[in-house]
Parts: C-alpha cells; structure tokens; sequence
C-alpha cells in the first residue's frame, strides 16, 4: 500500500492503458462515421434504427447525435475504474468498424 500522495507504478501503467482505451474509443468512433459514410455513399443502408432515424431527420448533421453519443460512452468510460471493463466496452465498439468493412469489401466487389 502507498501513501497518500505518493503515485504507484501499477497506478501509471493503469492510467496509460486507460488513456489509450478512451482514444480507441474516440479514434473507432470517428472510424464508425467514415465507414458508415462510405456505406451510404455505395447505395447501402443505415442498420442502426437510431441512426437511420437520425439521418432521416437531420439530414447530413446525423452525424453530431452520432459523434455525441462517441464522446458519451468515452465520458462513461474514463470514470469507470475497472481498466478490464474498459477494454470490454472498446473491444464492444470495434464491432460496428469490423462490420461495416465487411459491407465495404461485399460491396465493392
């Protein structure tokens, strides 16, 4: 046990594993945009029904609820102390990237 005011090794490496989950979080949510993007532009659809209904309603701003909601599970996420909770969550939000590459390359082909 440390004292107080006195910073752990495991307590740097912890943070440091934190801070590069949260900017995967941030970095997978910007690629979910860019890849739901180039899904729209080929002719396919939105499958999400949130988002469909946010591109229906906002038109091309669709993508402020969605970056919204990016930077909400980020939030929810650095106050979370469980760094293996963290990397669950991220590895969760990688999903939507992988799939939507998979459309990409069923489409172009």
């Amino acid at each position: 046990m440390t004292k107080p005011g006195i910073v752990s090794i495991e307590g740097l490496k912890s943070n440091w594993v934190k801070a590069l989950l949260l900017l995967s979080c941030l970095l997978l949510g910007c690629a979910d945009l860019v890849t739901t993007n180039v899904i729209l532009d080929l002719g396919m659809g939105e499958l999400n029904p949130f988002m469909r209904l946010a591109q229906t309603w906002l038109g091309v701003w669709w993508l402020i609820p969605k970056l919204g909601l990016t930077l909400l599970v980020t939030w929810l996420l650095w106050r979370s102390k469980n760094v293996y909770n963290v990397a669950l969550v991220v590895a969760f939000c990688s999903t939507p990237v992988l799939n939507n590459l998979v459309l990409i390359i069923a489409g172009t082909s």
